[in-house]
């Protein structure tokens, strides 16, 4: 989240800006009379793409991105509305999203930088549903063409929205311009995308996901000298390479030739890798054990205390690494649940197994948690929101893939989980759970509670 001097645009108070781009800037606006957010484009490009196409061509590309996206609706699809012009200023707003699958995937503006590998089975879940919304765009005859991480917002629930249309052209259009535009990203955009525009169809979009099913199941893109996804993957097998090689095939006629068909494939080959990895672990005992750490130990004693803690601080008192996860995993001591607690022995800490029900704003996070002392939730009182450090204590080293023979004993609800240390006054700290990786939020935002009490 970034901190902006702009206070308003038309009647919209801004919060913070999300991105910013050569044609424009998004922000996080309140909806006046309400206790919302939308996301807010503004057009107000940069002097370079100014110089090079004019205004009068970027100002009508505006226009047509709102209009070819303002009448969709598909759940994973953001949803636009609104298109004002008040004071010199042209927007429309948006659905708001806190986060995007680049942010989770922990890749950088500079995307030929290392990301974190996904498991298999989130991969598959997040190109499934970029699929259904592109199966939607290309029956109503729209070519996305920028189709990449960063343009994919992720619901409360973890749900893919495609978003930003601003390259986008209805299928068998020219995309016309009066000075030369490179369209799409690079890495992610389709050779014959990047030769010409007006070879682009739909199947480039396609090719966008290839690039992204890779770089979530190898950490990398797909760059010279090439690499085998198996080769970089333990847990992938020979069926997986052909799949993504059919996928980012250099000629799109070799490619899948409509969302349908890549849907159908990516399902029938993930459900049966996961039939051979089930059968593998059926006969294994005690399921919810925690595997075998074989990384050091950190120190037993966890920091408790909430604290401020500045981004550029944010390494080395977290003791994370530039993916953002521990640099060492605790050894902890889990006992079994009791009475909706869970207590690790060496940290001396009692956990709620599962936590809040719903996700919720950081102030609310500190009443929900005096809610749980006054009715002395599992026979303690002193429960409280949790350090980074404590949170990171719960982590253990992500599989090279699928782990389907591993049960955590914790609720799997509570994904993405608050500390009680800030970053600023209006942001604070949190961690993906499922992703093991810290970040932080605007406390406006709303995540899970998963109260600690030390004992």
């Amino acid at each position: 989240m970034e901190e902006t001097t702009i206070k308003s645009v038309g009647k919209y108070q801004i919060r913070s800006r999300l991105g910013q781009g050569s044609m424009g800037q998004v922000y996080k606006v309140i909806l006046p009379g309400e206790n919302e957010f939308a996301a807010l484009k503004l057009l107000k490009p940069n002097s370079d793409l100014i110089h090079k196409m004019g205004m009068k061509w970027i100002y009508e590309q505006f226009i047509y991105e709102f209009n070819i996206v303002s009448n969709l609706r598909h759940p994973n699809v953001v949803t636009v509305r609104n298109l004002e012009e008040k004071d010199d200023h042209v927007y429309f707003l948006m659905e708001y999203f806190p986060r995007n699958l680049g942010v989770m995937m922990g890749e950088s503006y500079f995307a030929d930088k290392p990301s974190r590998i996904l498991s298999i089975g989130k991969a598959v879940d997040y190109i499934l549903e970029t699929l259904e919304g592109l199966s939607l765009l290309h029956q109503e005859g729209i070519v996305h063409q920028d189709i990449k991480p960063f343009n994919l917002m992720l619901t409360e629930k973890g749900a893919i929205k495609i978003t930003d249309f601003g390259l986008s052209k209805r299928r068998g259009e020219k995309f016309t311009a009066p000075g030369k535009l490179v369209i799409g990203t690079p890495h992610y955009a389709a050779p014959e995308q990047t030769e010409s525009s007006e070879k682009a169809d739909h199947r480039v979009d396609l090719y966008s996901v290839g690039v992204m099913l890779y770089r979530m199941l190898t950490g990398i893109l797909p760059q010279k000298p090439f690499k085998l996804p198996s080769t970089l993957n333990i847990e992938l097998n020979t069926g997986w390479d052909e799949l993504i090689l059919k996928s980012i095939d250099h000629n799109p006629d070799k490619r899948f030739q409509d969302a349908t068909s890549m849907i159908h494939a990516v399902q029938t080959h993930y459900q049966d890798f996961k039939n051979q990895k089930e059968n593998a672990c059926k006969g294994q005992e005690n399921l919810s054990a925690r595997p075998e750490n074989k990384a050091k130990p950190a120190p037993a004693i966890v920091r408790s205390t909430p604290e401020r803690v500045l981004a550029k601080h944010a390494a080395s008192v977290f003791a994370i690494d530039e993916c953002h996860r521990p640099q060492a995993y605790f050894e902890n001591s889990l006992g079994l649940a009791k009475d909706g607690v869970i207590v690790d022995g060496n940290a001396n800490l009692a956990w709620q197994q599962a936590g809040s029900a719903s996700p919720m704003p950081w102030e609310q996070a500190k009443h929900y948690v005096a809610g749980l002392n006054q009715q002395k939730f599992g026979g303690y009182e002193y429960w409280r929101l949790p350090t980074i450090n404590e949170l990171l204590s719960l982590l253990f080293p992500p599989p090279p893939g699928e782990d389907f023979c591993f049960q955590s004993p914790f609720s799997y609800i509570q994904k993405w989980v608050w500390s009680g240390d800030t970053r600023s006054k209006r942001a604070a700290w949190f961690v993906d759970a499922e992703m093991g990786f810290v970040t932080s939020g605007d406390i406006l935002d709303c995540y899970y509670i998963k109260a600690v009490c030390s004992i």
